[in-house]
């Protein structure tokens, strides 16, 4: 029940019931995400409750995909193990996919014009929550990759992982790395960009990339695959797609209004 550094994952009890490290890092990552994203909307004359509403939306949906995208993927997870959260198996990939989908679906029913807005003000934080959730995966002691000459420089904590005497990549670190990257870039093109849809392109484009390089070192008994195929590597070649088909749009639109403007004039 140690993690990498000998730590317990078991934070605290409440009777029988263990509480992990996991639960309460992830729960940290989600609060401040919102709390950074009041901030956020406030300075960008937004209503200050949209992230607590978008929170409401994707929330759900977006932990009932992430563990279907496990049990669909996962070598020993069936559907009859579904509902046993517990055993561990959430995929991040998965997540981005439901809450996307619950937040389209809810843009439809309120009839939003620009549903564009509101996936800016996800995604603007979004990385921030995965960068601190990855720690998760420290408590845990999962998501490492490949092994690492013991005389290396970077044979060491936080950048490799040591397990029984032999040093792994410290995934979770690299990845915890780029996200915290991203954010910073994600919130001078949420805050200083007057059109929508660029926040929204860049994290999927950016997170897509960021993926789609740190999959292929993963251990293959945490990568996810149908018939030999790793799912969240090809998932992450299609979100850089979609991202950039969202960016063309997001130009286009942009372009158009100036035209407008031009004409106008």
């Amino acid at each position: 029940m140690e993690n990498f550094l000998g730590v317990n994952r078991v934070a605290f009890k409440i009777g029988e019931f263990e509480v992990y490290w996991y639960g309460i890092i992830i729960c940290a990552a989600i609060l401040t995400a919102i709390f950074v994203d009041c901030l956020y909307c406030k300075k960008k004359g937004y209503p200050t409750d949209l992230p607590l509403t978008i929170a409401l939306v994707i929330l759900p949906t977006g932990i009932l995909s992430a563990r279907l995208f496990s049990v669909l993927f996962e070598p020993g997870l069936s559907m009859a193990d579904y509902f046993n959260f517990r055993t561990g198996g959430l995929s991040i990939i998965g997540g981005i996919i439901g809450g996307g989908l619950g937040l389209l679906v809810y843009c439809l029913i309120k009839k939003r014009k620009n549903a564009f807005e509101l996936f800016d003000t996800l995604c603007v934080v979004l990385l921030l929550a995965m960068a601190i959730g990855r720690w998760g995966n420290f408590f845990n002691s999962e998501v490492y990759g490949q092994v690492i000459d013991s005389s290396s420089y970077f044979a060491r904590f936080p950048f490799a992982v040591e397990i029984d005497g032999v040093f792994y990549q410290a995934l979770f670190f690299y990845e915890s790395c780029a996200n915290l990257l991203g954010f910073v870039i994600m919130t001078f093109i949420f805050l200083y960009s007057k059109q929508t849809g660029f926040a929204t392109a860049f994290f999927l484009i950016y997170y897509g990339t960021v993926r789609s390089i740190l999959e292929p070192l993963r251990q293959s008994q945490y990568v996810l695959k149908l018939a030999g195929i790793p799912m969240s590597q090809l998932m992450s070649f299609f979100m850089i797609a979609v991202g950039v088909g969202v960016l063309i749009y997001a130009i286009y639109k942009t372009t158009k209004a100036k035209g407008l403007k031009n004409e106008q004039k």
